[in-house]
This record gives C-alpha cells, sequence and structure tokens, in this order.
C-alpha cells in the first residue's frame, strides 16, 4: 500500500501479533486474540500518519510491536528499508535513536525521582554530548523549543501541570534527535484547552525539524487536524487508508462513517447519518473475514466471508468492504 511518492521511512508489511487465552487448571491454550491481525502503511521522511480507532483496537499493540517492546508473529517493519522485524535487542540499540515515544500520561512516564534536567540528559548523553556545557546548552535549547523556561531543569516531575509534563516528555523524546516519534495518544489524558497547545507545538516541531510521526488516537478531530495521512483500525485490522480529506468527504467504510458521525462538530458531518452500530461480537470474525462482521448496519451475508481485502478506490485510498465500490 502506498502512500506517499516519497520514499518510505517506516513500512509496515502484513504485521501480526497474536495473544493466547489460557483456562483450566493446566492453562492450555483455547484460543488466539488477533491483536494486530495483517497491518499495512507507510511513513515518509517528515510525514504524519494517523492511527485511529476505538480503545482496545490494536493501536498501542501496532506501536509496541514497531519500537520492538513485543516480539512480532509475522510481517516485516522496515526502517529505512532495513528489515528490523527479528532485530535483537543488541541490534535494535542503536535504533532507540532514531525511533522514539511519547507516552499517553506524562506523569507515569517521567521518572519522579529524577529532576527534568536528569530526565533529558540521559537522551543528551546517549547522543554523544559529553561535556556539561555542552549538556546544558542543548538542555536550555530543548526546553525553550517546547516552551518550558530553562529556569526549570531542576525542578521535578510533580511540581508541573499536565501539559508542561508532556511538553518535557516531547523534549526527552527530542534529546536523541529522533527521524520517527510514536505518538501514543499523547493528548487524551489532557484538558481540551491543553490539547490543542501540545498538537500546535508537535506541527511546529515537524515543520521546523522535519521529524515524522506516527500519531495514535481515537479523536479524528486531533488526527484531522495533525496528519496528512490516516488508518482507521478496527479489530486489528485496517479498514480504510487515505488522505485525511478523503477520509472526511468521501468516507467509505461503515465504521469510518460511524467514527465520523459521532464527531460533535456539525462542519465535520459527512452528511450521510449513519445509524449505531450494533454490540461488539465476543469472538473475533473468521480469519480473512471483515472483522466488523456482526456490527455493521450494512452488513450483507458475503460479508463473512473470508478473503476481504483492502479494495484500491483511489491512488490513495483503500477500504476493506466488498461495498466499497458502490461508494
Amino acid at each position: 500500500m502506498e502512500t506517499m511518492a516519497q520514499k518510505a521511512l517506516l513500512s509496515v508489511t502484513d504485521l501480526k501479533k497474536y495473544f493466547p487465552v489460557r483456562r483450566g487448571l493446566f492453562q492450555r491454550v483455547t484460543h488466539r486474540v488477533r491483536a494486530v491481525d495483517g497491518v499495512d502503511f507507510k511513513i515518509a521522511q517528515g510525514q504524519t500518519l494517523g492511527l485511529v480507532g476505538e480503545s482496545g483496537c490494536g493501536k498501542s499493540t501496532v506501536a509496541r510491536l514497531i519500537l520492538k517492546l513485543l516480539p512480532p508473529d509475522g510481517g516485516r517493519i522496515e526502517f529505512r528499508g532495513r528489515d528490523i522485524s527479528r532485530f535483537t535487542e543488541r541490534q535494535m540499540k542503536p535504533l532507540r535513536k532514531e525511533i522514539q515515544i511519547v507516552f499517553q500520561d506524562p506523569f507515569g512516564s517521567l521518572n519522579p525521582r529524577m529532576s527534568v534536567g536528569q530526565s533529558i540528559g540521559e537522551g543528551l548523553r546517549r547522543l554523544g554530548l559529553k561535556s556539561r556545557n555542552a549538556q546544558r546548552q542543548e538542555l536550555r535549547k530543548l526546553l525553550e523549543m517546547v516552551g518550558i523556561s530553562p529556569d526549570s531543569a531542576e525542578r521535578y516531575p510533580h511540581e508541573f501541570s499536565g501539559g508542561q509534563r508532556q511538553r518535557i516528555g516531547i523534549a526527552r523524546a527530542l534529546s536523541v534527535n529522533p527521524s520517527l516519534i510514536v505518538c501514543d495518544e499523547p493528548v487524551s489524558a489532557l484538558d481540551v484547552s491543553i490539547q490543542a497547545q501540545i498538537i500546535n507545538l508537535l506541527k511546529d516541531l515537524q515543520d521546523q525539524l522535519g521529524v515524522s510521526y506516527l500519531f495514535i488516537s481515537h479523536d479524528l478531530n486531533v488526527v484531522g487536524y495533525l496528519c496528512q495521512m490516516v488508518s482507521v483500525m478496527y479489530r486489528g485490522r485496517i479498514m480504510e487508508h487515505a488522505t485525511v480529506a478523503e477520509i472526511f468527504e468521501d468516507p467509505r467504510h461503515p465504521y469510518t462513517l460511524s467514527l465520523l458521525d459521532a464527531i460533535p462538530d456539525p462542519g465535520r458531518r459527512t452528511g450521510r447519518r449513519f445509524s449505531s452500530p450494533r454490540e461488539v461480537p465476543a469472538k473475533d470474525a473468521a480469519a480473512g473475514g471483515c472483522p466488523y462482521v456482526g456490527r455493521c448496519p450494512e452488513e450483507e451475508p458475503e460479508c463473512g466471508q473470508p478473503d476481504t481485502p483492502l479494495v484500491r478506490v483511489s491512488d490513495t485510498h483503500y477500504v476493506r468492504c466488498r461495498r466499497a465500490h458502490r461508494g
């Protein structure tokens, strides 16, 4: 699946992660939950891809697989053209500077026993800055870049607000000069007014530094403002992948329509009222079939059949739906 004509910085192909479910006295594996089931996407340098979907759809698992915090069960993860899917921790160590993460909980992601300067300083030392003077100068630069006073370097995380702590988390991620930052719902724990400030900060930093983002969220409004491309995920699979404009102006998958219809801003509406989906089915869909089966208001008998591929609607628009060609 191509997202842009530019060469991909990160390319994910048929990525899979299954978690065993054990039951009984002997804890035998009864079945496996397909948390990530054949995910494909690409991110170009300086681009932001939004990975959007409701809680439990597998978004954060994708992030952990890309960061090699979990081993994949199948597929390829290519970074700068190198397949890192089976890299050991020793092989990944040099790439940790290239791929960073900003967590959802800004307080939990910072060591309460370390000052702000110490937390960010760890990254600066890994970058190779051994001189204390050079570290102090770079620390001041990073704090100013994210809107924190350099005089706050000796303070501790509990002395900052939630928005300020998230700015510090962003500064820590930037301290090793990464090419890609995985943003795992970085604004969902913040007040709405603070969310806007953090999103604008991320956008400004991208314009300034050319960094790429994988932005994970359940909020299409936020994704629509920050991202160029969007992948809509449901129960481990990509349901729709397109540019932001195509997602908002010409959504094709029933699940995407239901997400758009939930946005309170009337200016974002598609003009196509969509009935509320049914209860989430207890079990996964048949392998290869549409995972939205059992919940889709437009479901047809053939939807439960295996081999439901991503249908190419345009050069940048793909939909996993048998009805996609009907518009």
